[in-house]
């Protein structure tokens, strides 16, 4: 046994997250009946942010989120001000990326010439990075002529910051692509807005508008098509403005124009040399796959040969 009286240590703040689940856990209530006794006090808040509040991934910040937060505690029956007082430091707001605190510009990965400046110009607004994507799946059709008829975009975004309420889709076709005739369809979960187009360049902006705004930390999927069968082609390769946790590059080829060879590649910008780097074999299905894993801000693609 000590020969000292043991002080008494007072236990460390709970983090607010744990504390808040904790909380919720206890009065045994869901975020949806959570989300009903915040509407009727005026106040919205998505069943995503609440739960982004009780994991850690994000905290109240916004005078609408603090005024959230003074009702959830009486909802929850904690003392007013117990759980605001376990808040962190508001985090840094904007974008996260590989390079410093903001992404590549998209014409940093494209290459010099890529003309979008008078594109990004046409549509205000444009030029903000709040959004990060942490996952994609690309799929392209190729048709017997060897045209692309179809690619589609299935994209999983994160806001940087309060308000992001939509994605810019940037697409650059081949040399004789018929702009005029390219088309942008949504598919699921946003709509199109304005679309900005180069002919010279065969370049074109489009706006992929969510419908609502995000909280930071919120997450939205969402997908549309590409359709550009005005030009046989050989290869394409895709650029990433930021680190993306996991990407999926598919393209499927028609049975009248199977390709021989599907070699991958990438690049530091798309008007760079390519480094080759792997010969890709066509599944039963007729489809090669190219999952890069974690990219980087770079350039990856697939090129092809026939008989």
């Amino acid at each position: 046994m000590s020969r000292y009286p043991r002080r008494a240590v007072a236990d460390p703040p709970r983090p607010f997250h744990i504390a808040l689940r904790s909380a919720i856990e206890a009065r045994g209530l869901t975020l949806e009946r959570l989300q009903d006794r915040l509407a009727q006090h005026g106040l919205t808040v998505s069943i995503t942010s609440l739960s982004y509040w009780q994991h850690g991934r994000s905290q109240p910040e916004r005078p609408e989120s603090l005024r959230a937060l003074a009702v959830l505690e009486s909802v929850l029956g904690a003392d007013p001000g117990s759980l605001a007082a376990l808040l962190g430091p508001p985090r840094r707001r904007g974008p996260r990326s590989l390079r410093g605190p903001r992404g590549h510009r998209p014409d940093e990965v494209f290459g010099p010439g890529a003309s979008l400046g008078h594109l990004f110009d046409e549509i205000p607004g444009s030029r903000r990075d709040d959004l990060v994507l942490t996952n994609e799946h690309i799929r392209m059709e190729f048709d017997a002529n060897g045209c692309m008829g179809e690619s589609t975009f299935r994209l999983l975004a994160e806001a940087q910051c309060d308000g992001a309420d939509r994605y810019y889709a940037v697409y650059r076709g081949d040399a004789g692509c018929d702009t005029a005739g390219l088309q942008i369809e949504a598919l699921s979960d946003c709509r199109i807005g304005r679309v900005a187009r180069d002919t010279d360049a065969g370049m074109l902006v489009a706006e992929v508008l969510f419908g609502a705004e995000l909280a930071a930390g919120d997450s939205q999927l969402f997908e549309f098509a590409i359709r550009d069968g005005s030009v046989v082609t050989s290869d394409f390769g895709h650029a990433f403005r930021h680190r993306i946790g996991q990407s999926l590059i598919q393209a499927r080829f028609d049975a009248a124009a199977l390709p021989a060879r599907v070699q991958s590649f990438t690049q530091d910008r798309l008007c760079d040399p390519r480094m080759y780097t792997g010969d890709l074999v066509l599944s039963p299905y007729r489809a090669v796959l190219l999952a890069p894993g974690p990219a980087l801000p770079s350039c990856v693609g697939l090129t092809w040969t026939y008989a």
